[in-house]
């Protein structure tokens, strides 16, 4: 998206579209007559190993090299953004992730002459909505990314659901259940004792990581609503909003970047020795590859598998701060990354056992009464069968 944030962070609220198509395609429980005509339901009780046995076994291994790309491409363009901010000096985030949003579009134009993408006439209108609020997110965590480390960055992130969970309930009256928002409270402390203790902590850089947290929340909240209406996949829709995000960026650009004539530390002055410059492009590449991956495996994989692929990203990035990028191994500061981590899983663990008791309690609800058998539905007296 342009980078991983348009590819990630940006999609967010189409996960939860796609989350609830899941529940609503989900298995449905075994089932049976017993005497008296009545329909014996059996809802088998599921947990995360089972689900993911179940996942694992009738695993389709074309998507599994779809979800190895995505893995590859979404850490990629974090570790490969960071090279070349901090190896290779260019400290041009705004600039850089122009030539994402420009990458991505001719990419796409490419795809589309070579495969047949077929594009659907979208209202610019509408669109160059989506495309300005993408364009802010990505452009102030790319920032974030430059001025912070890997793991402040990536654990800002992570405050993103703490975020708009915090305001949908003050501007929208949404309301988390109480189990749900205690699992927040281990994120939060995560994020505290991180940013308290991060080795590379500066003012700049924590304006920018707080900023990009509110703006991503705040689009993730308008935008699902919209995204839905236009009623599009997503590489249609980054067909139109690739190029309009890049217009948007131009004015911002000398803003945030240094365009000066007379200071050696702008970007004319920058050393685009041909190694450096196939470093910078391959980030398009790897971002052009983030939104083909998440194209490709939106819809074909569980909920859970989808999860664990996204917290196993989250993991490697945090990993990479201390292998590649010299983050010191201090008590408070893992003891933060791994706090976030727990909240993280506790908090997904309980959005996909809601969303596997609704999908069930439908289920059952949905069996009618069949007068000529004299069966009565499912949602009248069901019988339980526990999973041992």
């Amino acid at each position: 998206m342009v980078s991983e944030e348009t590819g990630e962070a940006g999609s967010e609220r189409e996960r939860e579209r796609e989350r609830e198509s899941w529940t609503e395609k989900g298995e449905s429980g075994e089932g049976g007559r017993v005497p008296g005509g009545r329909k014996k339901v059996a809802i088998m009780a599921s947990t995360p190993l089972t689900n993911l046995k179940r996942n694992l076994a009738a695993a389709d291994w074309k998507v599994a090299s779809f979800m190895l790309l995505n893995f590859a491409s979404s850490t990629g363009i974090v570790v490969s953004n960071k090279y070349v901010m901090d190896a290779l000096g260019f400290k041009f985030a705004t600039s850089l992730t122009f030539l994402h949003f420009v990458m991505t579009f001719l990419m796409l134009a490419l795809v589309r002459l070579f495969s047949g993408f077929e594009i659907k006439r979208l209202p610019v209108a509408k669109v160059a909505k989506l495309a300005a609020g993408n364009m802010g997110f990505v452009v102030l965590t790319n920032l974030s990314l430059q001025y912070n480390s890997i793991g402040f960055y990536q654990i800002m992130k992570v405050m993103t659901t703490p975020t708009v969970v915090f305001l949908e309930a003050v501007f929208y009256q949404k309301y988390l259940e109480n189990n749900l928002k205690l699992s927040l409270v281990p994120v939060c402390l995560g994020v505290i004792l991180t940013s308290v203790s991060d080795y590379r902590l500066n003012m700049i850089g924590t304006i920018y990581a707080v900023a990009g947290v509110i703006v991503t929340s705040l689009y993730q909240i308008w935008s699902g609503t919209l995204q839905k209406s236009l009623d599009c996949s997503a590489l249609q829709l980054q067909f139109y909003t690739a190029p309009l995000s890049a217009l948007f960026i131009l004015p911002v650009m000398p803003l945030l970047d240094n365009y000066s004539f007379t200071s050696p530390g702008a970007i004319w002055n920058y050393d685009f020795a041909m190694p450096n410059v196939m470093a910078i492009c391959a980030t398009g590449l790897i971002a052009f590859l983030v939104n083909i991956s998440i194209f490709l495996i939106i819809g074909k994989s569980s909920p859970l598998t989808y999860n664990i692929l996204g917290h196993g990203k989250t993991c490697f990035i945090l990993m990479t701060d201390f292998l590649f990028f010299g983050r010191p191994v201090d008590t408070q500061g893992t003891a933060g990354i791994a706090s976030a981590m727990v909240g993280v899983f506790w908090y997904t663990h309980l959005k996909l056992e809601k969303a596997r008791i609704e999908k069930e309690a439908t289920q059952v609800s949905k069996e009618e009464v069949d007068p000529e058998k004299g069966s009565v539905s499912e949602s009248t007296a069901p019988e339980v069968k526990q999973q041992n």
